[in-house]
């Protein structure tokens, strides 16, 4: 066995603003993952809060009307944060003219090249990627917001040749996205399937500058009203946990601010930031005012103790955890099968919210093992 890189799509120019690129997943040896990359350029005056993970609403693979895997880029980048323990490549500017970049990998295994979970593409009839983009989802088309038609995307097949196929996969669905309620303590009950087992759950909590914890204070996952209750916890120590786990993430963010005015981050939780260079031959007096929840501010002054008004470029390091405001809840030891949680003796499974009194847009990821 040997591996190889198949590129199905390279650096391909987008004409279209919103609309669905479908690529033939016509491999006959067994895939391990799909590398995704997109690129877009910003408009003439600044493109502020808007990274590109907002504008790819859907990454699926079908198979005819048999949806095989299915999630968002922000989803996706977060599994890959959470699988391969390390972060995506992000490379998110506000800067005017500047180019926006980030890659992650769509993994059919524990990581990638697991040689016990691969999608076999041959077991179907017509497997099909389809990626969907809005690129006016944040902000409008133009000065403000991305230059028309920039889009690029990339899509590389890791291969596993010449091996022989894994009998099963792992598979990723957003199985429901929400908004959550704003009254403290509401319960929302949201029902999962119960077909395949599953290896995680990921859920998302996010509205700028709340923490996950403040959108839902707590969740719990029940079988048939109580007969199993796999977790009945705080968010907040979830959260905790999960950090304890897969640790911090980090990345380079171009920043076009000015004193006091917030800013988005990608990690929700213990966010911290170096602002470290900006175009200006006069030096700054630069201090982080205060980063969390998903949000920034730097005090800016220019040398003589005079507050900054016009938004300058910044470059920054941003470290945090809770990428994209989610919540990784893996079941038992995520390399060892035999500890991962089936429900398939249960008839009603269901994961509950309550509402840490702040109302946020919610989602809920399965990986389920699938067979091929």
């Amino acid at each position: 066995m040997r591996t190889r890189d198949g590129v199905l799509v390279y650096r391909e120019t987008q004409s279209s603003d919103a609309s669905t690129k479908t690529i033939d997943l016509d491999l006959v040896d067994p895939v391990t993952g799909l590398y995704i990359e997109l690129e877009a350029t910003n408009g003439a005056t600044s493109n502020k809060g808007n990274f590109l993970s907002d504008c790819i609403t859907k990454i699926e693979i079908v198979d005819g009307s048999e949806v095989l895997y299915s999630v968002n880029a922000i989803e996706a980048q977060a599994l890959h944060f959470y699988k391969q323990g390390k972060t995506p490549t992000l490379f998110p500017s506000e800067f005017a003219d500047g180019t926006q970049r980030e890659g992650f990998f769509i993994l059919f295994g524990r990581k990638l090249y697991d040689l016990a979970y691969a999608i076999d593409f041959t077991k179907f009839k017509n497997p099909q990627l389809k990626i969907t983009w809005n690129m006016a989802a944040i902000r409008a088309v133009g000065a403000t917001g991305y230059v028309t038609g920039t889009l690029k995307l990339t899509v590389v097949a890791k291969v596993l040749e010449g091996m022989s196929a894994p009998g099963r996969y792992l598979m990723a669905k957003e199985l429901m996205s929400f908004t959550s309620s704003a009254t403290s303590g509401a319960e929302e009950r949201k029902e999962l399937p119960t077909d395949l087992p599953y290896r995680m759950l990921m859920t998302r909590h996010w509205v700028q500058l709340s923490d996950v914890d403040e959108v839902t204070s707590d969740l719990k996952l029940t079988a048939d009203a109580d007969k199993y209750i796999a977790f009945n916890r705080k968010v907040k120590q979830l959260d905790a946990e999960a950090f304890a786990l897969f640790g911090a993430g980090r990345v380079k963010h171009d920043i076009f601010t000015q004193h006091q005015v917030a800013f988005r981050l990608l990690f929700n939780k213990e966010p911290s930031l170096l602002a470290f260079a900006w175009e200006d031959a006069t030096p700054e007096i630069v201090g982080v005012r205060y980063t969390w929840s998903s949000e920034g501010k730097l005090d800016l002054n220019d040398n003589a103790g005079a507050t900054i008004s016009t938004d300058m470029k910044m470059t920054a390091v941003e470290e945090g955890h809770a990428l994209h405001a989610t919540l990784p809840l893996p079941f038992g030891d995520l390399w060892l099968p035999e500890t991962w949680f089936d429900p398939t003796s249960y008839k009603k499974l269901e994961l509950i919210f309550t509402s840490g009194g702040t109302a946020g847009t919610c989602a809920v990821v399965a990986e389920q093992v699938r067979p091929n």
